[in-house]
């Protein structure tokens, strides 16, 4: 005769990932229903502002540089437009060696 332990449905239906995550929602539930002590506030606003102020330069650097490397990597108009009129020049004097050969 075998014996076994029995199994309970409390064993199979636990899940740590979900207890760490409600664990982690109630304790920011509880957090925000508590008041902010002046102490708190005297303390932890200056921390905040400069964190906030470091991700607002964080991304106004990457703005600059995602500009910067788009436009070094469009062509310029000026150049763009250079070209397009030395294309239309040999164009147009192909076509009048084409016409003088023909004459």
């Amino acid at each position: 005769m075998t014996t076994t332990a029995p199994s309970t449905p409390a064993d199979d239906s636990v899940n740590p990932i979900a207890l760490v995550a409600g664990g982690v929602a109630l304790g920011v539930v509880i957090g925000m229903l508590l008041p902010r002590i002046d102490k708190e506030r005297a303390l932890l606003d200056p921390v905040g502002q400069k964190l906030a102020d470091r991700a607002t330069a964080a991304l106004d650097a990457a703005k600059q540089t995602g500009r910067a490397e788009i436009e070094s990597l469009l062509p310029d108009r000026d150049a763009t437009r250079d070209k397009i009129g030395a294309l239309f020049g040999n164009v147009i004097d192909a076509a009048k060696g084409a016409a003088a050969e023909k004459a």
